[in-house]
């Protein structure tokens, strides 16, 4: 079982360096960081292990919802396909579509091959990196390390690439420590530093629109526990205004005359004129930041800066890239997987904390990718594929057993 072996310690590797090396560059069309590399490896591994290890007939994909899944991946690839002939930049398209078989083949690789010990290790592993992601945030607050700043205010963003994203990484895991105190009905050390630490990183990466995603995931949570506990929602307001600036850029939320001078709302217009003028097939995957310049000239209202390609949106992003089609099933994937979870967690006895805390996140995570391309970046995205396989094989070996 070497491949199997190689596999898993190649999965601990990258669940522990990815969210902690930032690295990213690109040669010409081939995008090259630290989860596109390892997960080379571990999709070369996995195919190993099928072929010559598992055997290429006994591959396991009974399940319905995997199967569903598989059908609703397969679907969005002959678009991808299609995209590429309508794509302008074709480096682009398959650049894009590159970066979506890194996550179809880490989900099924992953499925297919990861064990009980596996699943547990891999959880503990990334969570113990994100530990020491935060705990650098923590020291870019203090030596004033973080490039990012706002209003002469410092903007944490930790090993990612930007405050926006790291905020969005928080809560993958912030979640995890309420919900372990809540099950257990007790207030541990271990999870009050734990919990402390992350806020800490949310609050300070000084993304607003992270605040909200972790408010909307934790009403979530607490509504699905007790609905007495969301009584309890607001104290965890509490940290938001004891800090001056954190206080002001809360407060900003709630004035209707800077929402509606936002400039997302230009950049969602522009994506929307774009996805209008192309309904059924788009520009081509990878295509919106090509097209952005055009747009902008020929709707000089929708300006905000040459530099500024992204539509802030992940879902308006696809609707503009790959017409009316594309975008709803890039949705109904996305959808699948949080329902994945959900599953878990309706079914589960021994993973109801994962399973809970990960529905925190895909509520959050769903959420915020109104206001920011989360879906489109690789050190972020793949964990919200990787963690739901890991959550989804747990789950149908438990129910195996209990058979």
């Amino acid at each position: 079982m070497i491949f199997k072996k190689l596999f898993n310690i190649t999965l601990y590797v990258f669940v522990l360096l990815v969210p902690i090396l930032p690295l990213k560059v690109k040669i010409s069309i081939l995008p090259l960081s630290a989860d596109f590399i390892i997960a080379s490896f571990l999709i070369l591994f996995g195919i190993l292990n099928v072929i010559f290890e598992d055997g290429l007939e006994n591959i396991k994909l009974r399940n319905r919802n995997i199967q569903f899944f598989s059908i609703i991946v397969f679907i969005f690839l002959v678009l991808n396909a299609v995209s590429f002939f309508v794509a302008v930049n074709k480096g682009a398209a398959i650049s894009e579509s590159m970066r979506f078989f890194e996550y179809v083949f880490l989900f099924y690789f992953t499925y297919i091959i990861a064990d009980e010990k596996t699943i547990n290790r891999t959880f503990n592993l990334f969570f113990i990196a994100m530990l020491l992601a935060a705990a650098y945030g923590v020291v870019q607050f203090v030596f004033g390390l973080s490039p990012y700043t706002v209003n002469r205010n410092i903007r944490l963003n930790s090993t990612f690439v930007n405050p926006n994203y790291w905020g969005a990484a928080v809560n993958i895991v912030i979640f995890y420590p309420i919900v372990e105190m809540i099950n257990k009905r007790r207030i541990s050390l271990n999870d009050s530093l734990f919990l402390g630490l992350f806020i800490f990183n949310l609050l300070f990466s000084l993304n607003r629109s992270s605040w909200l995603a972790f408010l909307a995931g934790l009403f979530v949570i607490l509504l699905l526990i007790n609905k007495k506990f969301i009584l309890s929602l607001p104290a965890f307001i509490i940290p938001l205004m004891a800090h001056p600036f954190t206080r002001k850029r809360f407060v900003t939320m709630l004035s209707v005359e800077k929402i509606a001078k936002d400039a997302r709302f230009k950049l969602w217009k522009t994506a929307y004129m774009m996805f209008k003028e192309h309904f059924w097939l788009g520009v081509g995957n990878g295509n919106y930041r090509y097209f952005y310049p055009e747009y902008i000239e020929r709707y000089p209202a929708l300006f905000v800066r040459k530099e500024l390609w992204s539509p802030h949106n992940s879902f308006l992003k696809m609707f503009a890239e790959m017409g009316i089609f594309g975008g709803l099933v890039f949705i109904l994937i996305y959808l699948m997987l949080f329902y994945m979870v959900i599953k878990v967690y309706k079914g589960t006895k021994r993973y109801k904390v994962y399973a809970l805390s990960l529905i925190g996140f895909w509520v959050a995570y769903l959420f915020q990718n109104n206001f920011n391309n989360l879906m489109f970046i690789p050190q972020l995205n793949v964990f919200a594929w990787l963690l739901t396989a890991l959550i989804f094989k747990a789950f149908v070996l438990e129910t195996k057993e209990a058979i």
